[in-house]
């Protein structure tokens, strides 16, 4: 795919406007304001709000009897290991007040997607950040084939050796993954910028081995692994962002505990530390440290899959993870990973979008033999940069170029990546 090509794409559909999704981020498209709005202004006021403002924003940002709207249109998005996935989206959704936090005080979007080597996806999802006074609702429900995902064994130490990856035995890392599964997650605001979430997750999960010689054969003999999972989870959050659709300034905190039935039951404790900082007018500086340790007999998509927030997220490997790995690369049951991320506007447009240079670092590392345990030993280091297009208020495209241990490795991500 050439990146020309898929830039004439996404301008052709920015004109359409809306919002788009993924298992690690949302991201909403709203009319640009008749009213004009100083940047300048807007920026340093959003920069500078206090802690009692951001919780009282929470209960007064929708805008009373605001209507709500149908909108569909298509979307170029990537998939996990596969290139560009075509994706169309119905969406019918409630607008937040200009100065909110969210674009939306609720939306309900369905996607439907395919990509040209036969991954696929139906998603349903619901969020509801400003419909209720002091309550946040998240559901999801969605089925979906990735056929290239990774797989390279279990651990920090697996090997990657690209000349092993031949006509003969193309799909020695990768392997098919069939996932069906439905999440609820109810958060209520205790204290200003404090809240407890709650979230109940069930997934039904299938992975195939590809035809050849693959790990995943020599893992798993019988070259298929289904797995049940019902899992709970309960999180403290701490959030005092000046919004959550391009934030500039604050701080999105979290602790949990979650407890699962697959492959007779596990437990997992987990954090995940983000800061943003507007160093200066158009830049900001956006660090997140994240770490998850389990115990029990995880099942293997638990072992890929961090449950954050509203937005679990892949790990460790892919543009929402570790750009300088690819998705699945590494995995076990810890995990210990930090991103440091530099978003400069190279030509910023005010409310029509911005054209944003990234510069990033990653890195991370995977525990399953040994117990988890905050170290820099054996991290798997990587960085590099890119730029991201931003249309409207928060309809964001990353275009990401990394090298690392594995050697180069190209990315496209849906919104920011934390």
């Amino acid at each position: 795919m050439r990146v020309t090509h898929l830039l004439l794409l996404l301008l052709a559909s920015a004109p359409a406007a809306a919002a788009q999704s993924t298992d690690s981020g949302t991201v909403d498209s709203t009319r640009v304001d008749s009213t004009k709005v100083d940047r300048t202004r807007v920026d340093s006021t959003s920069a500078g709000r206090t802690k009692v403002e951001a919780s009282r924003a929470d209960t007064t940002e929708k805008e009373p009897g605001s209507p709500w709207r149908t909108s569909y249109f298509p979307y170029i998005t990537g998939a996990a290991n596969d290139g560009p996935a075509l994706v169309g989206r119905v969406r019918y959704w409630q607008p937040a007040s200009y100065e909110a936090r969210v674009t939306s005080s609720a939306a309900l979007n369905l996607d439907a997607g395919i990509t040209s080597r036969g991954s696929r996806g139906v998603t349903a999802q619901f969020r509801a950040p400003l419909l209720w006074d002091g309550w946040r609702l998240f559901a999801l429900a969605g089925a979906d084939r990735l056929v290239r995902y990774g797989f390279f064994g279990l651990g920090n130490e697996t090997v990657f050796d690209k000349g092993a990856v031949t006509d003969a035995q193309p799909f020695l890392y990768r392997v098919r993954r069939t996932r069906y599964r439905g999440v609820v997650e109810v958060t209520r605001r205790l204290r200003g910028p404090l809240q407890l979430a709650l979230q109940a997750n069930v997934e039904q999960v299938r992975f195939t081995s590809l035809p050849g010689p693959s790990k995943f054969a020599d893992e798993i003999p019988s070259r298929v692994l289904e797995q049940n999972d019902l899992a709970g989870r309960l999180a403290l959050v701490y959030d005092t962002r000046d919004n959550e659709y391009n934030t500039h300034q604050g701080l999105l905190l979290e602790a949990g505990t979650q407890v699962g039935s697959g492959n007779d039951g596990y437990t997992r404790q987990y954090a995940i530390l983000r800061g943003y900082l507007q160093v200066r007018e158009g830049t900001t500086v956006a660090l997140r440290l994240a770490g998850s340790g389990m115990g029990g007999r995880p099942t293997l998509n638990a072992r890929f899959t961090l449950p954050g927030w509203e937005n679990p997220m892949p790990v460790l490997g892919g543009e929402y993870s570790h750009r300088s790995l690819d998705t699945g690369r590494l995995s076990g049951k810890g995990t210990l990973f930090g991103n440091l991320e530099v978003r400069h506007d190279l030509l910023p447009f005010g409310d029509l979008g911005a054209v944003t240079l990234l510069g990033f670092i990653d890195a991370g590392r995977v525990f399953e033999q040994e117990s988890f345990s905050f170290t820099t030993s054996h991290m798997k280091v990587g960085g590099g940069g890119g730029f991201a297009l931003r249309i409207l208020r928060s309809t964001i495209f990353t275009f990401n170029f990394a090298g690392g241990p594995d050697g180069f490795n190209f990315s496209v991500g849906n919104g920011w990546m934390f």
